[in-house]
């Protein structure tokens, strides 16, 4: 049978005694007078993420807080029925009964609690600074009404004030055994990330924990390339993302989107998008080359196709035209992009703008050829770039915090390091100030060497753990009398750009 409102206020709810443990030191420390002011914070700071809770565990089950009447978690009058309201629609799940009510509440109460504690950590015990965490958080986004009378989303950033983000699950000094963090998006600082590590060594687990940390500030978007398999389940839940496997799923991205039908940004974007295919083969583009192609894709950007969006596939059609016009038969380029098109990579179903405004995990795996890897990989960056760096400065608040707007994980990155890409070198020197977020995750600091690009000057925290690398590369990013080859499992050597100054942390412990 499904729930009815007059049933929450003889209803008994409870939570992990962790949890309640939580909340009551919570309501000691801000003055409440009352145990249910809490529990309500709770599960209000749960509801603000879109994801539901896992439930409770089997042993979370046995170890419950002594409960609270619906009556008084959720108050008199039409109080419960919003708070209904609130949690059935966040499950959407729209017949649910009252065990499955039951246990929702106690997943929110707890995930909530533990939320809370971060928060007040994340304020230093600051009480203004708590509240106006709480405050941003109330803050969500969404549409507005243009003077045409059509909703569009806003371009506001999602997450204003400061993250704070611990530097693995264990997130400690190993030598004075003190918290460390880094400050995402601090006053003068790099919102950027570089962890490196050889296999088994923890760098896409710590990763992955310091993204999911992230999700607990508000719904920034994510987009995340996922080579291994291994970063899907836990960031498609914790971001609510879309999982995209090409070709099996094609991306539904316009990645030949053009902001201004003016000549000039119609051969900026063409040199950009020339640049992403010629860096998908490991061979250098002739002149001749570089410059048919340039003109298939500026001509497929100026006519675009019939009644549709153009597709990659019109570019294959421009350049085979434009070799004929040359008297230039078919090569290498011709055969890769013939090869690459014949499978629906991408489909023109939204524009960057609605692709970036939600998370996305795009699979690529290994049975899938290198050229394709990278195709994909660099027109959604080119993508990404020419939408991001377009957008106004993320506003500061009057200590310096910059707001963020979007989040990039690549990992193995070390297979587009070495292409050079325009477009990745773009959204790292250039992004911090439009709200943009890089986390670039490789084997070695030697794939930073051979990309020669600057990347790690730009990065605001570079995380290594035990690999094999060259001395050279090491010493220049961590200093002298520091090596990789030495560290223990779950060490790494961090060294935060604001600190000037290397450490050795524990990250994670086995």
């Amino acid at each position: 049978m499904t729930l009815e409102i007059s049933e929450l206020s003889t209803t008994t709810f409870n939570t992990t005694r962790a949890a309640d443990t939580i909340c009551d030191d919570l309501k000691r420390k801000v003055g409440w007078p009352h145990r249910y002011v809490a529990a309500r914070l709770a599960i209000a700071r749960s509801l603000s993420l879109k994801v539901s809770p896992p439930l409770l565990t089997e042993e979370e089950r046995d170890d419950v807080a002594r409960p609270l009447r619906g009556m008084q978690l959720f108050g008199e009058g039409i109080d419960p029925a919003a708070w209904l309201s609130l949690i059935v629609q966040r499950s959407g799940d729209r017949a649910m009964n009252r065990r499955a009510f039951r246990d929702l509440v106690s997943a929110h109460w707890k995930r909530g609690a533990e939320l809370l504690k971060k928060d007040w950590e994340h304020a230093e015990g600051d009480m203004a600074g708590f509240v106006a965490r709480l405050a941003e958080l109330a803050n969500f986004p969404g549409d507005f009404e243009t003077p045409t009378g059509k909703p569009t989303r806003s371009a506001a950033p999602i997450v204003s004030g400061a993250v704070h983000l611990s530097v693995g699950e264990a997130g400690r000094d190993n030598r004075t055994g003190e918290r460390v963090t880094f400050a995402l998006n601090g006053a003068g600082g790099s919102p950027h990330m570089a962890i490196m590590g050889g296999v088994g060594s923890g760098k896409t687990r710590t990763a992955v924990h310091m993204l999911k940390e992230l999700r607990h500030f508000g719904n920034v978007p994510l987009l995340a390339f996922d080579f291994k398999g291994d970063l899907t389940d836990g960031l498609s839940t914790a971001y609510t993302a879309g999982v995209l496997s090409p070709p099996d799923n094609s991306v539904p991205l316009d990645v030949l989107h053009v902001g201004s039908r003016e000549d000039n940004a119609i051969r900026k974007a063409a040199a950009r998008i020339r640049d992403s295919i010629a860096s998908v083969k490991s061979r250098k583009l002739s002149g001749i080359q570089s410059d048919a192609l340039r003109e298939a894709i500026t001509t497929t950007l100026r006519t675009g196709a019939t009644g549709r969006a153009a597709t990659l596939s019109d570019v294959t059609s421009a350049l085979g035209t434009e070799y004929e016009e040359r008297g230039r038969r078919q090569d290498e380029l011709t055969a890769t992009l013939n090869e690459l098109t014949q499978f629906d990579l991408f489909m023109p179903d939204g524009s960057p703008g609605d692709f970036f405004s939600r998370s996305w995990v795009i699979r690529l795996p290994q049975d899938s050829s290198e050229e394709m890897r990278r195709l994909i990989i660099n027109l959604t960056l080119n993508a990404l770039d020419g939408w991001l760096n377009a957008q106004p400065d993320a506003p500061t608040d009057d200590q310096g915090i910059r707001a963020l707007r979007h989040v990039t994980l690549l990992d193995e990155a070390h297979v587009i390091l070495r292409t050079r890409l325009p477009a990745l070198a773009n959204l790292v020197r250039m992004s911090r100030s439009k709200g943009g977020v890089v986390m670039l995750v490789s084997q070695s600091p030697d794939d930073f060497e051979a990309a020669d690009d600057g990347y790690l000057d730009n990065m605001g925290l570079t995380l290594a753990f035990n690999t094999q690398a060259k001395a050279g590369p090491t010493r220049r990013i961590f200093g002298d009398g520091h090596a990789l080859t030495g560290l223990n499992v779950g060490e790494a050597l961090c060294r935060i750009r604001s600190e000037a100054k290397t450490r050795r942390v524990v990250a994670w412990e086995p």
